[in-house]
C-alpha cells in the first residue's frame, strides 16, 4: 500500500475508533447515567416491536456502553480490527433498523456509512498499520482471522 493510502486508512481507523470509544464514555460518565430506555420508548417504524421490550433494560445499556468502548479501543490500538469491525457491524445495523426509516435521509444514514467503514477497515489489514494486529498475528497465527 502507498504511503498516502496508508496514512489515509490509519486516520481513518483512529477517529472512526475515537468516534466509538468517546461515545461509549461519555454514556458511561453521565451525570444520571445512561439509558436507552427513553429512545426505544419512542420508536414508531416497522422494527420497533422488536426493540420495544428492550427499553429499560440494563443490560442492553451495558452492552451500548461497552460495546462502543471496546471497539473504539480496539480500533485505536489496531487490535483485532476485524473481529471489533464484525461487532461495530452488527451494533450499527440495529442502530440503524432502531430509527428506521431514516428520519433526515433516504435510505442511507450515518449508520450505513459506518457499516461501509467498518467493512473497509475488514478487508484492508488496517489493523496492521502502526497497530498490534501484525505483532499479535506473529505470536497467535490461529486467530489471524479475527485481526486484520
Amino acid at each position: 500500500m502507498k504511503y498516502k493510502s496508508s496514512i489515509a486508512l490509519f486516520s481513518l481507523r483512529i477517529a472512526l475508533g475515537w468516534l466509538f470509544f468517546y461515545s461509549g464514555y461519555s454514556k458511561l460518565t453521565a451525570v444520571g447515567g445512561f439509558s436507552a430506555k427513553g429512545f426505544l420508548l419512542n420508536l414508531h417504524g416497522p422494527f420497533s416491536a422488536f426493540y420495544l421490550p428492550l427499553a429499560g433494560n440494563p443490560v442492553v445499556d451495558q452492552l451500548v456502553i461497552w460495546g462502543e468502548i471496546l471497539i473504539g479501543i480496539c480500533l485505536i490500538l489496531g487490535l483485532l480490527v476485524r473481529f471489533a469491525s464484525f461487532w461495530g457491524i452488527i451494533m450499527m445495523f440495529l442502530f440503524y433498523f432502531a430509527g428506521f426509516p431514516p428520519e433526515h435521509a433516504l435510505l442511507v444514514n450515518e449508520h450505513i456509512i459506518y457499516i461501509l467503514i467498518f467493512i473497509f477497515l475488514m478487508t484492508s489489514n488496517a489493523g496492521h498499520l502502526w497497530g498490534l494486529d501484525k505483532k499479535l498475528e506473529k505470536l497467535l497465527p490461529q486467530f489471524k482471522s479475527l485481526m486484520g
